[in-house]
């Protein structure tokens, strides 16, 4: 179930990536459907990060601890 989630994750971080790259210029600084898109991706992306360290059972938090943290040398 894991996998088919984060296959349809990847297509919709794609399908949106490819919105954004070809999102017509100029933009407006008050640009609400770029921003809408750009807001939609992260969400995606926060979520993809979310369903992998549930998956691995470490977050990157826990990585980045275990690694040394401040301590590292």
């Amino acid at each position: 179930m894991r996998v088919h989630m984060t296959t349809d994750i990847d297509a919709m971080i794609a399908t949106l990536s490819d919105e954004i790259r070809s999102y017509p210029t100029p933009i407006a600084r008050c640009d609400e459907q770029l921003t809408e898109l750009l807001e939609r991706r992260a969400r995606l992306l926060a979520e993809k990060a979310r369903t992998r360290a549930a998956s691995d059972g470490c977050s990157p938090e826990n990585i980045w601890i275990n690694d040394g943290g401040f301590n590292a040398a």
